[in-house]
């Protein structure tokens, strides 16, 4: 919406812009004024008060005037919405892939007739597909430059799509030059210490890891393991990690279940699962509210099932089960009693209830029942009655068709 506020205060007009349109913004900056976010009042300097409303007015009515057209039909900017056409929430504020292009993901993938990095370049590429543009801030990075690498330096991290707004189309064209053919060894450490230098954003940021948990430390050289690295990152900072685990060995796969331990929100995924529903890779970071089931509420500090709620879970289980190209994202949430890391463990708990249910009853595969867990996160309710509270205690069920 848009506003004018005309105020004779020290003889200045005053305008206000209430409006997402990012085409606003630019055509207000045409005019030299600084730059508006939502809600803020923008007043005149001095030579302001040199003009009078009859000339001020025919400009003061254009401006609003595109405006509302702006906000009737252009996009929105990336610092207010967390809706697109009322359907996403967006859960996340930013989001970053790191790419592993090492010498130890250049090896046959299967039967697919790709190598594992081809095949982490094509599921990078077709989640990207399947996310809807919700005003992130992204980036894609590798392990590290081949080449000579110094330590602290920025150019040390070469970026394929470098922090900035998100665009699915750019962002698309950065995945396009990613490298099929390995740049040198495993250095999951250096793109941990490298991703010191791209944290600290405002809001939470998703890291998206893909490695098989190898790296290539050598001794004399001071670089922090991996596992101590990922502990500074998760203390340091408001950052999950997602990690997409190509781990072959026992030692390499306990790595890597440690670094999900940093904290509460990070999780391992199975390179094979990303692989069989690209998807699935960026899907944490909004939630879909069209085909969604009925939620499934809990008591207080519980993540037990209760009875009243399978009758509704006996019908999605049959539903996935006669449409096999069909997922349910389960995204576990509570009220705000407590702290929020104790918060995010429960709502873990309560994600991976409903998920275990649905798998042990009607043996549906795992990979096509994604538990997501964000604490008291997007309450629905107020959380200042007990009825709002129990609301709150949930865990939502949407339904998302796989390729």
């Amino acid at each position: 919406m848009t506003g004018l506020n005309l105020s004779r205060n020290s003889g200045r007009a005053a305008l206000t812009v209430l409006t997402s349109g990012r085409y606003t913004h630019r055509y207000i900056q045409f005019f030299a004024l600084p730059t508006l976010r939502a809600g803020r009042t923008l007043t005149g300097n001095r030579s302001m008060q040199k003009l009078r409303y009859p000339l001020a007015l025919p400009l003061i009515i254009f401006l609003l005037a595109l405006a509302a057209q702006v906000q009737a039909g252009g996009q929105k900017t990336p610092d207010l919405p967390h809706l697109q056409q009322d359907r996403y929430l967006r859960m996340a504020d930013n989001f970053f892939i790191l790419y592993d292009p090492s010498s130890s993901m250049d090896v046959p993938y299967k039967q697919s007739g790709l190598t594992r990095l081809e095949m982490e370049k094509k599921i990078i590429r077709e989640s990207n597909q399947s996310l809807p543009e919700l005003g992130w801030q992204a980036g894609l990075y590798p392990h590290w430059k081949g080449g000579l690498w110094l330590s602290g330096s920025p150019q040390a991290f070469k970026p394929y799509y470098r922090l900035q707004n998100y665009d699915k189309k750019k962002y698309g064209l950065a995945i396009d030059r990613l490298p099929t053919i390995s740049t040198g060894p495993p250095m999951l450490q250096i793109g941990l210490i490298k991703l010191e230098h791209l944290l600290g954003l405002a809001g939470r940021t998703q890291v998206f890891l893909f490695t098989d948990g190898k790296d290539s430390r050598v001794d004399g050289v001071k670089e922090p393991a991996p596992l101590a690295q990922a502990k500074k990152l998760a203390n340091r900072y408001d950052v999950c990690f997602t990690i997409i685990s190509s781990a072959k060995e026992a030692k390499e796969q306990k790595l890597l279940a440690d670094m999900a331990e940093v904290n509460s929100c990070s999780q391992v995924i199975d390179f094979d699962t990303v692989a069989e529903h690209p998807e699935h890779l960026l899907g944490k970071l909004y939630m879909d509210a069209e085909n969604s089931f009925k939620n499934v509420l809990f008591d207080f500090d519980k993540y037990t099932l209760k009875k009243e709620y399978k009758k509704n879970l006996t019908k999605l289980g049959i539903f996935l089960k006669k449409n096999p190209q069909a997922y349910a994202v389960l995204s576990g949430f509570t009220d705000n009693i407590g702290t929020e890391a104790y918060n995010i463990k429960l709502s873990r708990r309560r994600a991976e209830s409903v998920r275990n249910y649905l798998h042990n009853t009607f043996h549906i595969n795992s990979r096509r029942l994604l538990p997501y867990w964000y604490g008291y996160a997007n309450p629905v309710a107020s959380n200042k009655t007990p009825q709002g509270r129990q609301l709150n205690r949930r865990v939502t069920i949407a339904l998302r068709q796989g390729r």
